[in-house]
Formats: structure tokens, C-alpha cells, sequence
């Protein structure tokens, strides 16, 4: 039996396929409406994101840019599409741009990689780069993160150098020695530098000084900085100079010119005569030897140096004051031959064996070298010091001490002049000694300093009287001076045969 369709089954079967029809058309026209939404989502995303995003052929051709080029790298559409995404990439950074491009061809993408872009000007930015491959274009979406690269070099920066002479660290050395060790460093030559004179000159004038002295000598070896070497600020006053493939002969060369030159010309408070280089030199040639031991080496050819120099440098300490008028004016030689003339005459009446008469007149003549670390305006100033200014000028019997221990034929001195200024009830400086516990030599320094500063005058103060001047000592004799050192200038020196 053949079953057919009624006329009413037909009806039915008409109305469900135009309601399907119907249904079919509407999920078309809202999955089109959906596509077209998502899609000027997706425009507007690209249009006010700051990262860049492009689309680019496998070789490089740029299809299209967001608007982020723009105003981002001062480029638009008419400058970039069409062009090569080579062009825009730092030149050094163009071979690992096109090697990740050639990852991502064969992987489908790259979650991340970094290259250097310029900018319409020339300037340098940092791009982080997210890769996708579609088809047969690469889209790429690059996020600015310069800030973060220098924010991280300037931490890396001063993580490995010096703040105050720009050089690196001892720790970078170590941090890096091992890539010194490969074959086409060598030869690997090290210059060990040490600076004489730094300690005197902070102990006399300050650290201030002494920094900066530290920053000069620093700024005039960098200047002798080649591509590739390292200098290090090694130790308070000692550098390292890494030279690779560099011969000894090169380096001693470099040596010679560090020591020779201008380096030591040093416009300062301090005598330049106060400060001299003692180097040593060595030379890395087999992969066998390790860095740690050339710059051991170099230490000690450079100890060797310096105690060849030492003598004729603690000499120059002295003769650097003497040839120098502006130092010798602080120092007053005329006032230093009169209080030693004074201070001879009252040691030999007070019986002192005569090698000790010669060393009270011998530290009388430096008694004021401390004044050489003041500066001139202080010690001229015809007002009234300020308490600072006062402060500094009590510092002179320290700074004459710490001059003076550095010099071998004045060493035996040293503690008088630290004394010279203390009072015997305890109230004078720089360390409140009283009585007994003061050199005799200091107390009768003091006594002939004192009477030659009133008789002679000063910025401060009128000139006194030989009568004046002695009642004045009568007057502090027990207080600022020892009374038997008083009665025998007094009596024996001044007022003798009277």
C-alpha cells in the first residue's frame, strides 16, 4: 500500500520549513550583527591601545598599523604601509628581529621577544613583541617598555659602580671574571694603581678633599679608557685597570702615561706634591692562570713601587709646603723662627739635655703647619670668627699631627704640636689634657707662641708691649700656662741681665 501526504500534512510540512527558513535567516542576520559588533570592538581596541599593532607579510612588508604609530613613534599610514618593518628596527637588532620573525613562521608565534625601534626622529625605544601567524601574514602587537629597561640599567648601574668615581665595583670583577678567561681576551693585562697621599690629605683636610681628589685622579685615568676595558675602584685609594688583549709592553705603555702625564696636576687646597701614583703591572697569557691571580700579581709589583717611592714622598710633604708661597704665607716662617728662638732659650735655662733643646726648637719651627688645611679667608678675617670658623682653627694642632707622623725626620714631634694648644687647668684642645699629662716641650712652646703672637701682632688683635706681653703671661701663668715655664722666660730670658 503506497501511504501519500494528506493536503493538510503538506500545509504543515510548509509552514515548518518557512518557520526553519525564517529561523535560519535570523541566525545568519545575528551572527553577522555579532561579527560586525566584535569586529568595531576589535577596531576600537586597535585604534586606542598605545601598544602598536601591525600586520606584515613573512618578509617583512607592512599591510597595516594602528594609530598607536602614530602618536607613539610620529609615523601614519602613508610612511609605513608598504615599507619594510626592517627599516624602523635598530640596525644591531635587525638580524635577531628577522630570526624571531622566522621562529614564529614555524611555530604559529612568539609569546615574547624584545629589539630596539626608532622612532620618526632617530630616538631609541624598547619594544616588547607578542607574535601571532595567520595565514600568510604575521600579526605582531609591541608594548614601549623603555622606562622599565632604563629604570633596570640605572639599578644595574649603580649596583656595579661607584658612586663617587663612576668605576666599577671590586664585586664586578669577580662577577665577571670568568668571561676574562676566554681565548680571545688574552692576552689580559692588569695595571694595579695606588695612590699615595690620600689618607694624609683626609686626616689634614677633611674627606671632602680627599673625594675629591678621589674624583679628579678617577676622571683623568677613565680618560685613558678604551673600548672594552674595565677600570675599578678597587679599594679606597686603589683601581684596577682590566686591559684585554692587551700585551704587557701596551699596558706598560699605559702605565708610564698615567704616571707621567697631568694626571697628578691637581688644583686643590693640599700641596700637589702631597700626592704620587705607585703602579705595578702584569700579564695574563695562558687560560690556566686565573684574573685573581694577574691582579695579585700586579699588587705586589705595584707594593714593590711603592716603597721604592716612599722615602722621597714623605720628604716631598714638607718641601711641597715650603715651595709653596701661598702654603708658606699660613704657615708664617718668620713667626716659627721667632717662637723657636723663645722656646731654645727657655729649654736650655730650664736645663734640658740639648738633644731635647733641639727638639723643642726643631718642633717650635713647625708648630703652626696645621694652618696650612685652613682656608686664607678664615685665617685673615679682621671680624670676629663664627663658631664653625673657630672650629677649624682649633683643628690645626690635628691636621699639624697627622702632616707631621707622615714624615719620618719630624715623626719624634708629632705629639708636641698635637699638644701645643692645651691649657695646664685642662680647658685648652684639641683633648683637654691638664698639667703633667702635657708634653713639657708643648708647654713651653705655648708660652713662646703666645708671647711672639701678642709682641707682634696679629689681624685679631693690636701689637702688645714686652711689658704688656709679660703681665698678660703673669696673668694666665696657672690657667692657660705652666707658672715654672713663665718665671724662667720671665726672669731668665727676657728680663735677664735687666
Amino acid at each position: 500500500m503506497v501511504v501519500g501526504f494528506q493536503e493538510n500534512d503538506l500545509d504543515k510540512l510548509d509552514s515548518v520549513t518557512k518557520s526553519d527558513t525564517h529561523k535560519d535567516i535570523s541566525l545568519e542576520m545575528q551572527t553577522e550583527n555579532n561579527l560586525r559588533e566584535e569586529n568595531i570592538e576589535l577596531q576600537r581596541y586597535v585604534s586606542v591601545t598605545k601598544d602598536l599593532f601591525c600586520i606584515f607579510s613573512f618578509g617583512g612588508k607592512i599591510i597595516k598599523i594602528n594609530r598607536a604609530w602614530r602618536e607613539s613613534l610620529g609615523y601614519n599610514d602613508s610612511q609605513m604601509i608598504g615599507k619594510s618593518i626592517f627599516e624602523i628596527i635598530v640596525n644591531d637588532d635587525v638580524y635577531a628581529t628577522k630570526f624571531a620573525i622566522s621562529e614564529s613562521v614555524k611555530s604559529g608565534g612568539l609569546d615574547k621577544f624584545v629589539n630596539r625601534v626608532l622612532n620618526h626622529k632617530g630616538i631609541v625605544h624598547y619594544y616588547e613583541w607578542r607574535v601571532k601567524v595567520f595565514e600568510n601574514s604575521i600579526y605582531a602587537s609591541g608594548r614601549d617598555i623603555s622606562d622599565l629597561i632604563m629604570t633596570r640599567e640605572k639599578l644595574e648601574y649603580y649596583h656595579n659602580r661607584d658612586a663617587l668615581t663612576g668605576m666599577y665595583q671590586r664585586s664586578f670583577i669577580q662577577s665577571s671574571s670568568e668571561a676574562m678567561v676566554l681565548p680571545y681576551q688574552l692576552p689580559l693585562s692588569v695595571i694595579f694603581v695606588d695612590l699615595n697621599g690620600l689618607k694624609l690629605i683626609n686626616d689634614s683636610y677633611g674627606h671632602d678633599q680627599g673625594d675629591e681628589l678621589l674624583r679628579t685622579i678617577s676622571q683623568k685615568m677613565l680618560s685613558y679608557q678604551r673600548e672594552g676595558d674595565i677600570f675599578v675602584r678597587y679599594g679606597g685609594d686603589e683601581f684596577v685597570l682590566l686591559l684585554p688583549y692587551t700585551s704587557y709592553d701596551v699596558a706598560s705603555s699605559l702605565a708610564d702615561k698615567i704616571k707621567n702625564s697631568d694626571t697628578l696636576k691637581i688644583s686643590g687646597r693640599f700641596p700637589s706634591e702631597w700626592v704620587s701614583i705607585s703602579l705595578g703591572v702584569a700579564t695574563k697569557i695562558g687560560i690556566e692562570d686565573s684574573v685573581e691571580d694577574i691582579i695579585m700579581e700586579a699588587d705586589r709589583l705595584m707594593y714593590e713601587d711603592k716603597l721604592r717611592k716612599s722615602r722621597k714622598h714623605k720628604h716631598s710633604i714638607i718641601e711641597g709646603i715650603k715651595s709653596n708661597p701661598r702654603l708658606l704665607r699660613k704657615w708664617d716662617p718668620i713667626h716659627a723662627e721667632n717662637v723657636a728662638d723663645h722656646a731654645g732659650k727657655i729649654a736650655e735655662k730650664m736645663g734640658l739635655e740639648p738633644y731635647l733643646q733641639e727638639l723643642v726648637k726643631k718642633a717650635a719651627l713647625v708648630h703652626d703647619i696645621g694652618k696650612i688645611t685652613i682656608p686664607s679667608k678664615i685665617l685673615n678675617k679682621d671680624a670676629s670668627l663664627t663658631q664653625k670658623e673657630l672650629e677649624q682653627i682649633k683643628r690645626h694642632p690635628e691636621s699639624g699631627y697627622q702632616i707631621l707622623r707622615s714624615v719620618d725626620e719630624y715623626a719624634s714631634v708629632a705629639m708636641i704640636i698635637l699638644s701645643h694648644h692645651e691649657w695646664v687647668d685642662g680647658s685648652g684642645y684639641p683633648e683637654k689634657l691638664k698639667g703633667e699629662d702635657i708634653p713639657l716641650a708643648s708647654r713651653i712652646i705655648a708660652v713662646a707662641d703666645s708671647y711672639d703672637a701678642m709682641t707682634s701682632g696679629r689681624i685679631y688683635t693690636d701689637c702688645k708691649t714686652k711689658e704688656e706681653a709679660i703681665q698678660e703671661l703673669r696673668a694666665c701663668a696657672g690657667s692657660q700656662f705652666d707658672p715654672e715655664v713663665v718665671s724662667v722666660f720671665i726672669e731668665q730670658v727676657l728680663l735677664y741681665g735687666e
